[in-house]
């Protein structure tokens, strides 16, 4: 008996040193481990996995947008049509022919070709607005032009001083209302550019037509083009567009006159 429990302190004992020793090794292994990872060399492998890692992320990005998006759009018949012409401006621009025939790739051509894209691609957005504003003040000139019509003009002012826009409040007759009452506005365009070196032989400049127009009330022949109609007005802001005034300063005993027959003709007979 006395054997046999010998035997099994003598078996605890060596489990319980295993036990140590296995506690000791871990913790020897996690300071190891701890001191590896902030070391410099710990630091410079992790520096450098993460970067690997972040090219991978980066590159296989790239590819599938290449692939999926960029692909399909360069090898459609009419939307990849800009992107072949870019391609073989560019092999023109900054390849020359040596003595042999061969083309040879110029880095200060390339340079140059860059340097004109990026400045193409700034003056991109404001190209496209022009050319969106000029399309659409076209049509409604040819749609909605009136030349030589009688309007009551009058408290013209300047609303955006950058833009060089103003308005113009008008009506079709000296006494005006919330229901026959509207706004002009007057703005430079190329489109109004155009018509005024057609008809004037100079540019359009929004502030000389707006000094045509006193503060007082004004009888004024103008030439207009677009909708005055309330609700495209108020829900679009879509205002009729002024191009040349030719106004007269309406007197108070014209005033009266309107004012007498428009009471006369409201009286029953």
């Amino acid at each position: 008996m006395t054997g046999q429990g010998d035997q099994d302190n003598a078996a605890e004992e060596l489990l319980r040193r295993a036990r140590k020793l296995q506690e000791n090794s871990d913790e020897i292994g996690e300071a190891r481990r701890l001191k590896e990872k902030r070391s410099g060399i710990g630091q410079v492998s992790k520096q450098i996995g993460d970067t690997v890692e972040a090219y991978n992320q980066v590159t296989g990005t790239i590819g599938w947008l290449y692939s999926h998006v960029l692909y399909p759009v360069f090898s459609h018949p009419w939307a990849g049509a800009p992107f072949r012409l870019y391609r073989r401006l560019w092999n023109k621009a900054v390849y020359v022919a040596d003595q042999d025939g061969d083309r040879v790739f110029v880095k200060k051509r390339g340079g140059l070709m860059v340097l004109s894209t990026l400045a193409f691609l700034w003056i991109l957005p404001a190209l496209i607005s022009l050319t969106v504003e000029m399309v659409w003040d076209t049509s409604r000139m040819l749609t909605s032009y009136r030349k030589g019509e009688v309007i009551y003009l009058g408290r013209s002012q300047e609303i955006d001083p950058l833009g060089n826009v103003f308005s113009a409040q008008g009506c079709e007759q000296i006494r005006c209302t919330d229901q026959d009452g509207f706004y002009f506005r007057i703005k430079p365009s190329i489109a109004h550019h155009i018509w005024s070196l057609w008809h004037n032989w100079n540019l359009f400049y929004p502030d000389f037509v707006t000094a045509g127009i006193q503060n007082d009330i004004n009888k004024c022949t103008v030439t207009s083009y677009g909708s005055r109609g309330k609700f495209i007005i108020r829900n679009w802001e879509i205002y009729p567009q002024l191009l040349a005034v030719d106004c007269v300063p309406v007197a108070e005993s014209d005033i009266k006159a309107f004012e007498a027959t428009q009471d006369a003709a409201a009286k029953p007979e």
